[in-house]
């Protein structure tokens, strides 16, 4: 009797034990359920929800908007290349996101790195190139249609969107931008009228030399392309910027100049009577930054909107960048 009585008993725990085993099953079943994407390297199966992806892109900030989690990246300052930019330094404690190298390849990718956290997904861009074949034996990578200049964010945006189903959240955001920087072109606009606008650089990769910046790319691209801002001939449309050297400044004659330099001060020029003599200099309407600030910011989709309000800022109110 105590026989007959322990089979029933069995019977339920086994259904028991066997639909756990099948939930378990279905959860397992739904976690990897993959897609194939295309990306600039061709096509690639890739998790639908990947749980380890690390981004070797710079897309961090846009990934973080789209909702997508990943457990490194190569988000580290455009500027030195090996630390992480202040607006994301505490954000990435909080979560333990790792840095891998830097995206704009100013350091190397740390590959033994990548291999020891085992990643279910790499998105790279074509700075990293050269690594390709071998990252693609780690993991799926996926790469961003890019170029070096960085001139094609919202591209990238909105590609991102495409591979993981959320464009509409890409779309969104970017349609928030542009309001955004309408609402700052007018206010800016109330301030300086049709005056113009140059923005430049003190170059420190060419020493003696500077930028000036065009329309498709860093704080060009937010001026004169975002908040629509008047420029002057000598404003480069068909490249991100044009290297010039001191005595070229003599030929800009925008009413404003938005100015940055390691230090965020004029440096030899604060002497120099070219400088001097130019006339949004005469008339004090000169508005200084420093280069980090301005590359960790420029390139990126939160940066951007970021920057964007910093320059709003100190031409509306007539004072440098903070």
């Amino acid at each position: 009797m105590k026989k007959n009585k322990l089979i029933p008993i069995i019977i339920v725990m086994m259904v028991f034990l066997s639909a756990c085993g099948g939930t378990e099953e279905k959860e397992s079943a739904q976690e990897i359920e993959k897609k194939v994407v295309k990306h600039m390297k061709g096509e690639t199966e890739i998790p639908v929800n990947p749980q380890r992806l690390i981004d070797l892109s710079g897309s961090a900030e846009e990934l973080d908007i789209l909702g997508i989690p990943y457990i490194a990246c190569t988000q580290t300052s455009m500027y030195d290349g090996t630390t992480v930019p202040p607006h994301l330094k505490d954000s990435f404690d909080e979560r333990g996101i790792e840095t891998v190298g830097n995206w704009s390849g100013m350091t190397d990718i740390n590959i033994e790195r990548i291999v020891e956290l085992k990643p279910d997904l790499i998105i790279m861009n074509m700075h990293s190139e050269k690594i390709y074949e071998q990252l693609k034996e780690i993991a799926p990578t996926i790469m961003l249609t890019d170029d070096y200049n960085y001139v094609k964010w919202r591209d990238r945006f909105v590609e991102l969107g495409d591979w993981f189903d959320k464009r509409d959240i890409a779309e969104e955001w970017l349609t928030d931008y542009d309001q955004k920087a309408g609402e700052l072109s007018e206010d800016i606009l109330d301030v300086t009228g049709d005056e113009t606008f140059a923005v430049l650089e003190s170059n420190t990769v060419y020493l003696g030399s500077y930028y000036i910046y065009g329309v498709t790319a860093g704080p060009g691209e937010i001026i004169f392309t975002d908040l629509k801002l008047n420029r002057t001939d000598l404003t480069p449309t068909d490249k991100w910027a044009d290297v010039v050297d001191l005595e070229s400044l003599a030929k800009v004659d925008a009413d404003h100049i938005i100015f940055t330099s390691d230090d965020g001060t004029l440096g030899e020029l604060a002497d120099s009577p070219v400088w001097q003599n130019l006339k949004a200099v005469k008339n004090g309407n000169v508005y200084l930054g420093d280069n980090e600030t301005q590359y960790n910011l420029s390139y990126t989709a939160q940066g951007k909107l970021m920057y964007m309000e910093k320059l709003a800022n100190a031409i509306k109110d007539h004072k440098n960048m903070e």
